[in-house]
């Protein structure tokens, strides 16, 4: 009976036991089953791709084969460059350096003629400014754009009469011309040249007056073409007419030499003048001024709106209309 009761009890122990180790077992198989399942759901979303993404892919590969294709066949099969071919090749790539300092040069003009009057020592010797040559101008002490504006200035079909007038070449500083003034000496200069004066022009049938005349007449000038023309008679008409020969520098394509050139050929009567009522001009007929502006315009006409009238035309530079440069010249174009 005893034997029994140990045996049963032994029984149910082995069936406790045999229970447990299939359910950590069964347990065990889930938790891998389940770990695989999901580690292959991030590996497939990982590497899987979609159809326009796969297109991409083939595309780039076919890219880099190309490439690398490329890159292989330019490196084996160039042509060999002869002597002559490289010789051409050294020759262009030395214009073009050439070129380069050349346009450094010039624009850095200012910088070296001002470095120029620093250290430049004049050699002082008798000289013709019709004839004298770049060399010995720049041996007289010229900077070289004094030099380029007077060669152009007589490239243009100017001539000095007199020995005054190299002070009409633009950057001619005072003291080097006094310094060479006595060493001036222009061939078949006579006593009435000498005493005629180099600023301002005689009135007469050889000269233009710039206020009446079209654009035929202005083409009869030396230098002056169709193009230039018609921007000087458009000019004159937005300004209202001319007060002073000087403004012809104002026009786009009129350099300084040129203007040198046409000065003693041109007058500016300025009782052809056109003027504006500073009090009952509307603000297109304002804005159209070379002097005005868009701007000042509609200031002027809003400043005008506030005080009703305009008493003066230094009003306009008090209240920051007009700046005084521009005051000066619109004083010639302006009615109160």
């Amino acid at each position: 009976m005893e034997l029994g009761i140990r045996f049963r009890s032994v029984l149910l122990k082995l069936i406790a036991g045999l229970r447990e180790n299939s359910y950590i077992y069964i347990t065990n198989k889930l938790f891998k089953s389940s770990t695989c399942s999901y580690m292959k759901e991030i590996l497939r979303a990982f590497f899987s791709y979609s159809a326009l993404e796969r297109k991409g892919i083939v595309l780039l590969i076919i890219l880099i084969l190309v490439v690398t294709g490329i890159n292989f066949y330019l490196a084996h099969h160039l042509p060999e460059m002869n002597s002559e071919d490289h010789k051409l090749l050294v020759n262009e790539l030395r214009s073009f350096e050439r070129q380069l300092t050349l346009k450094k040069d010039s624009d850095s003009l200012e910088i070296d003629s001002f470095r120029e009057n620093l250290t430049l020592t004049p050699e002082l010797f008798f000289f013709d400014p019709n004839d004298a040559s770049a060399r010995d101008l720049r041996r007289l002490g010229f900077s070289n754009g004094v030099i380029r504006t007077l060669l152009n200035y007589r490239k243009h079909g100017g001539r000095f009469h007199q020995r005054e007038d190299l002070k009409k070449i633009y950057g001619m500083s005072s003291g080097l011309y006094s310094q060479l003034y006595p060493y001036v000496k222009i061939k078949g200069n006579s006593t009435a040249q000498a005493q005629m004066p180099s600023s301002k022009p005689v009135v007469g049938s050889t000269t233009l007056n710039i206020n009446l005349a079209d654009s035929s007449d202005f083409e009869k000038l030396p230098g002056i073409g169709p193009v230039l023309a018609r921007r000087i008679v458009r000019y004159r008409s937005l300004l209202g007419g001319f007060y002073d020969t000087g403004q012809l520098k104002e026009v786009y394509g009129i350099t300084d030499s040129l203007y040198l050139v046409i000065s003693t050929r041109v007058f500016a009567d300025t009782t052809a003048i056109k003027k504006l009522n500073l009090n009952e001009a509307g603000e297109n007929d304002l804005a159209h001024h070379p002097y005005i502006g868009k701007y000042s315009a509609r200031g002027i006409i809003r400043y005008r709106s506030s005080v009703h009238t305009i008493k003066s035309i230094h009003e306009l530079n008090v209240n920051g209309l007009i700046s005084v440069e521009n005051l000066e010249k619109l004083k010639k174009y302006l009615l109160i």
